[in-house]
């Protein structure tokens, strides 16, 4: 079984970082709210400094969460995730930054009851593991995006320990991994021959892309929508592979691309039509 055996529809819906129009990126609430508005939702991996896989976009504390106020009462001076232990995480807010930020206008615009704001500032940092065994969201198929860790101390590890989470939650057959590192895509392959990868592309492709691909074992291609046309799409169809482009917000353009026959499309509004 592969990743895109869990799906009747061949238009897929990929919540882009869960529903973070209307609830913090990455969170819980982001992952909830998108049941029943995509098909499947993708999530981004970091390691944290006692190397476990945690679910937050950024390398760094800054943006999603109040480290910058709280690095200095725990004793820490760097705002990188991967200078932080996991109980240390765990003490960050990454619901509030939302509010202030207000990202999408979902404040401003009225879109979120006084109890869905109540909810968004509750938030805490997910592990992968807590993700994937979550009873709320165990049905619900999952992109993993690895981050690059490239010159961290995790970078060798965090393929392995990755996959190792995958296969301690029994999640192979509803995980598809995917990174800009193309190194860590050979090492899962290694790792767990099973798992569906997904190779992620931005500005320009790869020479001799259909070979390249099958030589990673990728069953998609992640392309960003500023490189994608209809003939790229129809060539990796034909070849066998799935194309998933991002971030495709306008309705429009995602139409565009279903008929191309593009796999599925991520987005920050999802809406299963």
């Amino acid at each position: 079984m592969t990743f895109f055996d869990n799906f009747n529809s061949i238009r897929l819906i990929a919540a882009h970082r869960g529903y973070r129009t209307k609830y913090p990126e990455n969170t819980f609430a982001a992952f909830h709210a998108s049941i029943g508005r995509c098909h499947f939702i993708e999530l981004d991996v970091q390691m944290s400094k006692d190397f476990v896989p945690v679910v937050i976009h950024d390398a760094t504390l800054e943006r999603t969460s109040d480290a910058k106020t709280r690095h200095r009462q725990l004793g820490i001076k760097s705002l990188k995730v991967s200078d932080w232990t996991l109980l240390q995480l765990k003490t960050l807010d990454v619901g509030s930054w939302f509010l202030d930020a207000d990202p999408f206008a979902t404040i401003a615009g009225h879109k979120l009851s006084p109890e869905e704001i109540r909810r968004i500032v509750s938030q805490k940092i997910m592990t992968l593991e807590e993700v994937l065994w979550h009873p709320a969201l165990r049905k619900l198929p999952v992109n993993v995006e690895i981050k690059d860790h490239k010159g961290k101390k995790q970078h060798k590890q965090v393929t392995e320990i990755v996959v190792d989470v995958v296969k301690k939650t029994a999640s192979q057959d509803r995980v598809l991994i995917s990174s800009f590192n193309h190194d860590y895509l050979l090492i899962a392959k290694t790792f767990a021959p099973k798992i569906s990868l997904g190779v992620l592309q931005d500005y320009s492709h790869p020479p001799d892309l259909i070979e390249y691909l099958r030589a990673l074992g990728a069953a998609a291609y992640h392309p960003s929508d500023s490189i994608v046309d209809a003939r790229l799409i129809r060539q990796l169809r034909a070849a066998g592979l799935g194309v998933n482009v991002y971030t495709v917000n306008s309705k429009e353009r995602q139409q565009e691309l279903f008929t191309m026959g593009a796999t599925a499309v991520f987005t920050d509004f999802p809406e299963l039509s």
